[in-house]
């Protein structure tokens, strides 16, 4: 094996130790979701959502790029480690000041018919500072391919997030509200892992550049995150005004589980932003983006073949509606995840401005059809345009990833022999390793 084959199937088996780790919170999911459905009723699990939607919203939405800049330099050897800590420090602070200013402003909007919920909602935006905190030194983590440091925070929020639920559950005192903020505080626990990144990973660079130059491509990382985040979170967020709470209920419930396909894309996400960045590779990213469409494509057609049956089991037959929703939703995971993974390609190649244009020109395809749609269709409503989005997302990315790298479009989307040879290289050490563990602590 050459030496390149060996460095494509230690990161393969990278995306697999990083895929087990993602794939934990899906699987809480599986136990807490249907937990909260039964426990709640369509009516407090709509409550529940209506208030994560728009702090998870705003988690994702005002990094404002920060992360993926710290991701690219430091991988690129751009950043001393001195040099990271201070643009996280400071970029969290600006970035928790701005979403708690706006959401404060927004919020007797969003809560116009839920006056109640306004001040539960205003004490969750206090921990904004903390969230956005840690996003940021998540970046630098991955720029230094520290994927053990995020896959023990992954790990233990969920654990943590499923003991509480289950247990409070269990003694009958779990409300809304406390499902709310014990999902905030289980998150919180889990990041306290990524503070080892401030002090390890080396602080040399190559070339140090100023705060001035991260912040130019922060800024078109943040619009291609802005628009990729309003065609998966505002669906949810416009939802809470736009239907009732038990459609928001079922939809929320599709969309959580029609995701879980993306468990891997993640980890494909993470591992080869920072080697193509690192290494200036098209050719990482035109094979992640082959084995994605592989992986992702057969678990969306078992997951329409199997909705019917598992979705009424675990939540329940008033959740029924939620069945066609997710089968509707996973028709656009596929192209979700090809968007995902194309769109760090650009990234990496330092044309962020590119995916910025793209995933905007997505946003606005969604809240026009959302505003059209679903006033009248509801849920399902929200389902089409979601997954109409990300069909057309997946083709204006692929067509500018291949123009941009020259390369074609069989090398990014069209599996080969080598490509599933290595596959299974990597899920047979994975495997041993993960025996040898086993039994060594038996």
């Amino acid at each position: 094996m050459s030496f390149e084959s060996r460095r494509a199937t230690s990161r393969l088996r990278t995306v697999f130790s990083n895929s087990l780790a993602n794939l934990v919170s899906p699987l809480t999911t599986l136990v807490t979701g249907p937990l909260l459905a039964r426990t709640l009723g369509p009516d407090g699990r709509g409550v529940v959502a209506a208030l994560l939607a728009p702090l998870a919203l705003a988690n994702l939405m005002f990094t404002l790029g920060v992360p993926d800049a710290l991701t690219y330099f430091v991988a690129r050897k751009r950043l001393t480690g001195k040099q990271a800590f201070q643009i996280a420090l400071g970029g969290g602070l600006i970035c928790a000041a701005l979403a708690c200013s706006l959401l404060t402003i927004i919020a007797p909007y969003l809560f116009r018919t839920q006056r109640q919920l306004l001040f539960p909602f205003r004490l969750l935006l206090l921990t904004l500072p903390v969230t956005l905190g840690f996003s940021a030194i998540r970046g630098i983590a991955q720029g230094r391919q520290q994927f053990s440091l995020v896959n023990r925070e992954q790990t233990f929020g969920a654990l943590v997030r499923l003991s509480l639920l289950i247990g409070l559950a269990a003694i009958h005192v779990l409300t809304p509200l406390k499902a709310v903020w014990v999902t905030v505080v289980s998150g919180v626990a889990g990041s306290m892992f990524l503070l080892r990144a401030l002090w390890s990973g080396g602080s040399t660079a190559i070339n140090n550049d100023d705060a001035a130059t991260v912040a130019r491509y922060a800024s078109f990382a943040a619009l291609g995150t802005f628009g990729s985040l309003i065609v998966i979170r505002l669906d949810q967020v416009l939802m809470v005004s736009l239907t009732t709470h038990a459609e928001l209920a079922y939809y929320s419930v599709a969309a959580s589980l029609a995701e879980l396909p993306l468990f891997m894309v993640s980890a494909i996400r993470d591992v080869a932003f920072s080697a193509a960045a690192e290494r200036d590779d098209s050719k990482i990213i035109a094979r992640s983006c082959r084995l994605t469409i592989a992986a992702i494509g057969m678990m969306c057609i078992a997951g329409c073949l199997l909705t019917p049956i598992a979705l009424p089991v675990l939540f329940g037959k008033k959740f029924a509606p939620a069945v066609w929703m997710m089968q509707v939703l996973l028709l656009g995971t596929l192209g979700r995840a090809v968007t995902t993974v194309v769109g760090v390609g650009l990234m990496a190649r330092g044309s962020a401005w590119l995916r910025a244009s793209i995933q905007l020109g997505g946003a606005v395809i969604t809240a026009l059809l959302l505003f059209a749609l679903v006033p009248k269709w509801g849920g399902m409503g929200a389902a089409w345009v979601t997954s109409f989005t990300y069909v057309v997302l997946a083709a204006a990315s692929a067509i500018a990833y291949v123009r941009s790298a020259r390369l074609s479009f069989r090398e990014c989307l069209v599996v080969t022999a080598s490509d599933i040879r290595d596959l299974r290289s990597a899920v047979r050490v994975n495997l041993q390793l993960a025996q040898q563990k086993y039994f060594s602590g038996i």
